[in-house]
């Protein structure tokens, strides 16, 4: 028997359209600003998940990622990485 996927939460956009939150980020923000906030020298694996993503809504955000892109767009870990990050643990935003 497979193991159901723990895929992440499905964002809205500004047109009530679901996105995987990389595809969501990239909306926001360039790669170019992407690598930057995931501590890259360049964007180029950047742009390859938010391509995956585009292409499939179960892809999984890199464990390393998540705590930087959850602080940039105020969510919580779990919604990221269901499989790594209980639903009550949170990040501060450093404020």
């Amino acid at each position: 028997m497979k193991k159901p996927i723990d895929k992440p939460t499905l964002l809205l956009n500004d047109e009530g359209r679901k996105q995987h939150p990389l595809v969501y980020l990239a909306s926001l923000i360039s790669t170019k600003e992407i690598g930057k906030l995931l501590g890259h020298s360049n964007h180029s694996t950047a742009s390859i998940y938010v391509a995956r993503a585009r292409k499939s809504p179960t892809t999984r955000i890199p464990a390393e990622w998540v705590l930087p892109i959850a602080r940039y767009l105020d969510l919580a870990p779990h919604g990221l990485r269901p499989d790594l990050y209980l639903p009550k643990w949170t990040v501060d935003n450093g404020n």
